[in-house]
């Protein structure tokens, strides 16, 4: 296997001569061997993004091992060639599309294996959002900032920014659920590198609220798997949801349906 690292951002091309097709000859029936006229190449970074959007949908159908580079150029508008360009390999170009979608994610987890440094303050915000919180490894009390009432909306607002994420990108809940069901280097790098660290914010929160008398009478796992199972799976299996009748319909009104749900579960206090 080889081993994972981060990806560096190629360079652009060389910049070339567009030929218009009006100065290059059609071919016809009497002239097949007249030349076609030449697409002009795209910016090297937009060939990158248009890969990582076609490899996250062929990775979420077919897993890593079913998943083809063949189709994933194909479905992004490249040619095989560049994803090695691109990204090295097939494993480097899986890490890069687990790292694109997670970066969409609306929450920002403490850096795995970064602490902030001693004496540093939690990160604040005072606008309405997700929660961004770097907790202090020293202190007994990294949530001192926020009031309970407020780390209790924060929460719920970012369980349902989660939710509506999973509505609008299945695949990063359709990748991780293919990879969680073998042990694997991409299942201890995809823990590793970003499910960890979430795990730990998550603990860090529902700890600080249960022990404020708020939310539901569940433990950190019960938790996560609710948030991950039962409100992000119900996006990666739609296909099979839709055909049962369980989803209501438009996306974007069902995972705001379904994000109450599941925050009246979590805090039916709230």
């Amino acid at each position: 296997m080889v081993g994972f690292g981060r990806v560096i951002e190629a360079p652009y091309y060389q910049s070339i001569i567009e030929v218009s097709s009006a100065s290059v000859p059609r071919a016809t029936p009497s002239d097949p061997e007249a030349p076609r006229p030449r697409r002009s190449r795209r910016p090297s970074e937009h060939v990158a993004e248009q890969l990582l959007e076609a490899a996250a949908a062929e990775f979420a159908a077919h897993g890593f091992a079913g998943a083809s580079t063949r189709r994933i150029a194909e479905r992004a508008g490249a040619h095989q060639p560049q994803i090695n360009y691109h990204f090295r390999s097939k494993d480097h170009l899986w890490q890069a599309t687990v790292d694109h979608l997670f970066a969409q994610l609306p929450i920002t987890p403490p850096t795995a294996g970064a602490p902030p440094a001693a004496g540093s303050p939690p990160a604040t915000r005072t606008e309405p959002g997700p929660v961004m919180l770097a907790p202090n490894e020293p202190d007994p009390d990294p949530l001192v900032p926020f009031g309970i009432d407020e780390l209790a909306e924060r929460f719920a607002g970012t369980v349902r920014d989660f939710i509506r994420f999973s509505a609008e990108h299945p695949e990063l809940n359709r990748i991780i659920n293919l990879e969680a069901t073998a042990p694997s280097d991409r299942l201890d790098w995809l823990i590793t590198t970003h499910l960890q660290p979430l795990f730990t914010l998550v603990e860090t929160i529902w700890t600080a609220l249960r022990a404020a008398g708020r939310g539901a009478d569940l433990t950190t796992g019960a938790v996560w798997e609710l948030v991950t199972s039962y409100g992000a799976l119900h996006f990666a299996n739609e296909p099979m949801l839709d055909q049962l009748g369980i989803h209501d319909g438009d996306p974007a009104t069902e995972a705001d349906a379904h994000a109450a749900r599941l925050v009246a579960l979590l805090l039916p206090d709230a």
